[in-house]
């Protein structure tokens, strides 16, 4: 399968920034108190060295990744299993935090992403995401992960002859 195929399809739906919007409103979110940049930048730095386990090692133990097209995945086990189909070491992740907020014991980091084919030197994909990291007393971990791609889905359509009838009555 190319790469193309391969990460269209594991693209997360950004649709789910609905059911982050209630912890935008409690108030009390601090837009001066960023996540440090070493958190923000772990994830695309642990996949693109094509390390599974540092990787699932950033998501907490109830972490769930929201696919655009797919079903939910919870927990450590299924996402180690969904993310060792993404790796590949031809195809670099870039993302760049446009912003995070920071309440309490949650943090919310949304920005846009770039999945580049290092061998052509093109960009494949291009898109929108979502983090919601936890910190439970052991460090931030990604507790939901959404992507949504800027690439329309291809779509086809298909045109039926239209039926005539004799009847004139």
């Amino acid at each position: 399968m190319n790469s193309v195929t391969r990460y269209s399809g594991s693209v997360l739906a950004l649709g789910a920034v609905l059911s982050v919007t209630p912890i935008l409103m409690l108030g009390g979110c601090s837009s001066s108190e960023a996540l440090p940049k070493s958190v923000v930048q772990a994830f695309e730095q642990a996949f693109n060295a094509d390390d599974l386990d540092a990787t699932v090692a950033l998501f907490d133990d109830d972490a769930q990744i929201l696919p655009e097209r797919g079903q939910l995945i919870s927990g450590r086990d299924n996402i180690a299993t969904f993310l060792k189909d993404q790796m590949t070491p031809v195809v670099s992740f870039n993302t760049e935090a446009d912003m995070t907020l920071i309440r309490n014991d949650i943090a919310i980091e949304q920005g846009h992403y770039r999945v580049r084919d290092v061998r052509r030197g093109s960009d494949i994909e291009e898109g929108k995401y979502m983090h919601v990291w936890r910190n439970r007393g052991h460090g931030w971990k990604l507790y939901r992960v959404m992507y949504n791609t800027d690439i329309a889905a291809p779509t086809s359509v298909s045109v039926a002859q239209a039926e005539t009838s004799d009847d004139t009555a």
